[in-house]
């Protein structure tokens, strides 16, 4: 079962379509049809798979469709394609092709993904997809054989992009692993060889047993806030503002009634993050060579010099331990408000620094790792959004095997 779940921009059609596609409105070519409900407690399992406005939602032992199947949202969140090879079951919350018209169902998938069925949402409230105006939009579709061939281009670049996803699923898994163990086991000592050698002799602490060269600190002793604000040696164009796990990066606008002379310093290495929104995790280090300023209601503080490595301390806010400690922290009521103070309490387990820097560089490695696969997925959208525009309007035509075989 393959699925789109990207929304993907509507087809740009600048040029007349080729002389040999077919033009008409969406509805010459397929038919969709409302889905069928089916409450949570009728759903027996099974291996037919249930779709809805966001795609796949469970299992069931019986099938309004045979399949192949293509199915998007009708209430709730409009624009998502899905496509089941086999039998399933759309949910009344869903549109699906009942009658494809001699097309190809592949094709048919990539073609809804990408003229914009999001357009063509109803209603103030929740947004519903109006099949009936869907219908009538200008389409033109490809011999079936030149749809064959685009669907097999196209199911080929998704292929690979499964495969990177996998990948990088993988990886995530194996990094959340090696977090848990590396921020309560450690990675060991160095032998005489340098070699790292697992530890041997362990302790018990009010955290539970940890290494015995360990020793459990509170944030507020390894770390100190920093208060420094800017006294008109930094340039305008360095002031910063925070993004989730994105690190420090350049404000659109200034911050209303800021003035670069109210803003904190955030040196190289420091943290910084918005009280109001650290129960998210909001927060961030700055990874230049030089110093920016943020907005003056940002919290900053820095680790204490050969006592706590930064590094260590970035990969150790993405763990279940400092997720924990936040999510209990602060005030505020409904929306939590923690300052520098509350992040002070936290108590972890500290390492010596020798182990520090090596856990940071088996951490650093998978990071690496994981932004290479993302930057890799990211240029194959986008080669996949340009080959989608120009095949799927006969900008580019392919050469038809007559060989071919349906997708």
């Amino acid at each position: 079962m393959n699925q789109l779940t990207e929304q993907e921009p509507a087809l740009v059609v600048e040029a007349p379509s080729p002389s040999d596609w077919q033009s008409g409105e969406l509805l010459d070519f397929l038919e969709l049809q409302r889905g069928v409900d089916l409450p949570v407690q009728d759903r027996r399992g099974g291996s037919v798979p249930i779709f809805g406005s966001n795609g796949l939602l469970g299992f069931h032992d019986v099938s309004v469709s045979e399949g192949p199947g293509v199915i998007t949202g009708r209430s709730g969140t409009i624009g998502k394609v899905f496509y089941s090879q086999g039998e399933y079951w759309p949910l009344n919350t869903s549109l699906y092709v009942k009658d494809f018209k001699g097309n190809l169902p592949k094709f048919i998938y990539y073609m809804l993904g990408a003229i914009g069925l999001e357009r063509f949402s109803t209603g103030t409230g929740v947004p519903t997809l109006n099949r009936n105006v869907a219908h009538k939009e200008k389409v033109a579709f490809p011999p079936l054989d030149e749809q064959k061939k685009i669907a097999a281009i196209l199911t080929a670049v998704d292929d690979k992009l499964d495969v990177i996803a996998r990948q990088i699923e993988a990886t995530q898994t194996l990094k959340q692993g090696l977090m848990q163990t590396l921020f309560s086991r450690g990675v060991g000592t160095q032998d005489a060889d340098g070699c790292w050698v697992p530890h041997a002799e362990f302790k018990d602490s009010e955290l539970g047993e940890i290494p015995a060269a360990w020793t459990v600190r509170t944030l507020g002793s390894v770390t100190e806030e920093v208060r420094e604000r800017n006294s008109g040696k930094l340039d305008d164009a360095l002031l910063c503002g925070v993004l989730k796990d994105q690190g420090l990066v350049p404000m659109r606008e200034r911050v209303k009634g800021a003035t670069t002379e109210r803003c904190r310093v955030v040196s190289p290495g420091a943290f910084a993050y918005n009280p109001m929104r650290i129960n998210i995790g909001s927060i961030a280090r700055n990874l230049r060579d030089h110093s920016v300023m943020v907005s003056p209601d940002y919290v900053v503080f820095a680790t204490r010099p050969g006592e706590l490595l930064p590094g260590f301390l970035d990969h150790f806010r993405r763990s279940d331990e400092w997720q924990r400690f936040v999510g209990r922290s602060g005030d505020g009521g409904v929306r939590i408000r923690i300052y520098y103070d509350d992040l002070a309490q936290l108590r972890l387990k500290v390492p010596p620094l020798a182990e520090q820097m090596k856990v940071v560089e088996v951490l650093d490695c998978l990071t690496t790792k994981l932004n290479q696969l993302v930057v890799k997925r990211d240029e194959i959208q986008t080669l996949k959004r340009g080959l989608m525009q120009k095949l799927l309007t006969g900008e580019w035509r392919v050469n038809v095997d007559p060989s071919a075989t349906g997708t």
